[in-house]
């Protein structure tokens, strides 16, 4: 084994092993160095607990430069710590960081290469999937692997294992499939019936897949399962224990309409009690959780974190040939045409269904496609009145909004065309009126004429 770590650090690594090597050599001085600076009067700033969680974690590296089975989670806990204003003697060096890099990196190819022996569960390959993510590189094209897919290759039988790996798949700026988001929907609609970290979890996927312009219609699903858990802190602060709380901080903090229902200090607090004088939280995987909570920069900053890459270099849309010139919304400067489909439903028992396809630039207002649907289909003539902040549709395909009657027009905008044996629930009812709502390749729109 000893002989396959040094083939790996030489050849597939580290190309200046050797300069490394010397600086291995000095490891117990500069353990002992930063236990020593922990506890000094000079520097009072330690005394607070997320710089004392932050200079334990650092006494605790193992010779190798890992953290033993925690070195995925330390290492995201620390890359996400140097986006904060913390002083740069607490934090490891690049070349620390670096050579703690390579040392997760052997992890996971030895996990890799022994995976027929002892197979990788979904939630370790996630943790490592989000590490590699944090450190800016992609997990993806990991060495000749693809961890990602290795990742949604077999779906997790166990929510919580689900969310996590939709989170590091989301992380790492990978499509996240739509039966995934409808089952991270589904868990969300129904959180009352899962455990706290399952749900707080699954808030953080689907804020993560909120970020990507093509799913910001989801943002809303998100307001009622957040309050659900926000109500559940109890009285001391906390949400059961140290982990569900750290975890349930880190997804509340990603969604402002909750804050009304919390009390994030009183968290922080119960948090900290839990600390113990040394700055530790139990181990090191406890102590990185409770770091990211701490600081504020949970693992749903991991999406955004400034790698010299934009989301546009991770999409992968369609482009298809103009059929209809339209105005092009958004401040983009390549057009980039989309298709998207428009359907109808009159009725809450929909008695009448009609479905048109349409191909226009990508960020066209819904509202210039519904005017050329109009004018490729006359069943999908409406009217609208104009007010100063846009325009509102009353009428539709002959059928006008009986306010009397509590017959509406709702639309609504949804990963997959409409199926009326399965109507969508009114989450998904479009945050945004028709002049603000821009298309994006593979969206489904609904106007549904119902009874409310």
């Amino acid at each position: 084994m000893t002989v396959l770590l040094l083939i790996l650090l030489s050849f597939c690594f580290v190309p200046n092993y050797a300069v490394l090597q010397s600086e291995l050599q000095t490891s117990q001085n500069l353990k002992a160095t930063t236990e020593s600076i922990k506890f000094s009067s000079e520097y009072p700033e330690f005394e607070n607990s997320v710089h004392r969680a932050l200079s334990w974690l650092i006494t605790q590296r193992e010779y190798d430069w890992g953290w033993r089975n925690d070195t995925a989670k330390v290492l995201t806990a620390l890359r996400l710590a140097t986006i904060q204003d913390y002083s740069n003697r607490i934090l490891p060096t690049q070349l620390e960081t670096e050579l703690s890099a390579k040392q997760l990196e052997i992890e996971i190819v030895i996990l890799l290469w022994r995976h027929r022996e002892i197979p990788i569960t979904p939630p370790k390959l996630a943790q490592y999937s989000l590490a590699v993510s944090s450190m800016c590189k992609d997990p993806k094209e990991f060495h000749g692997h693809d961890l990602i897919a290795t990742l949604q290759h077999h779906e997790p039988v166990q929510d919580l294992d689900f969310a996590y790996a939709s989170l590091a798949a989301c992380s790492a700026k990978s499509h996240v499939r739509k039966k995934q988001i409808r089952r991270l929907l589904d868990i969300a609609n129904t959180a009352k019936d899962h455990n706290i970290d399952t749900v707080a979890m699954t808030i953080l996927a689907l804020r993560c897949i909120v970020k990507d312009h093509r799913h910001r219609n989801l943002q809303h699903s998100l307001r009622r399962p957040s309050i659900s858990l926000a109500r559940q802190q109890h009285t001391d602060g906390g949400f059961g224990n140290v982990y569900n709380t750290a975890i349930t901080m880190q997804a509340l903090q990603e969604v402002p309409e909750s804050n009304s229902y919390w009390n994030r200090t009183a968290a922080r607090a119960y948090i900290e009690s839990r600390q113990d004088p040394d700055g530790a939280f139990t181990d090191p995987g406890l102590t990185a959780d409770s770091l990211l909570a701490l600081s504020g920069k949970g693992l749903g900053a991991i999406r955004n974190l400034d790698c010299g890459k934009s989301d546009s270099d991770f999409d992968n849309h369609v482009e298809i040939d103009v059929s209809k010139s339209l105005s092009s919304h958004g401040n983009d400067s390549e057009i980039r045409n989309v298709t998207i489909t428009y359907t109808l439903w009159v009725g809450s028992n929909i008695t009448e269904n009609s479905t048109i396809s349409i191909t226009a630039p990508r960020n066209t207002s819904f509202y210039n496609i519904m005017q050329v649907a109009m004018e490729l289909d006359p069943h999908f003539t409406f009217e609208a009145s104009e007010w100063p902040n846009g325009h509102y549709v009353h009428t539709l395909a002959g059928y006008k909004e009986e306010p009397m009657g509590y017959h509406y027009w709702l639309l609504y905008r949804l990963p997959e065309i409409p199926d009326p044996s399965a109507p969508p629930a009114n989450q998904l009812v479009a945050p945004v009126g028709v002049d603000e709502l821009l298309i994006e390749e593979g969206d489904h729109y609904l106007f549904w004429y119902k009874k409310l």
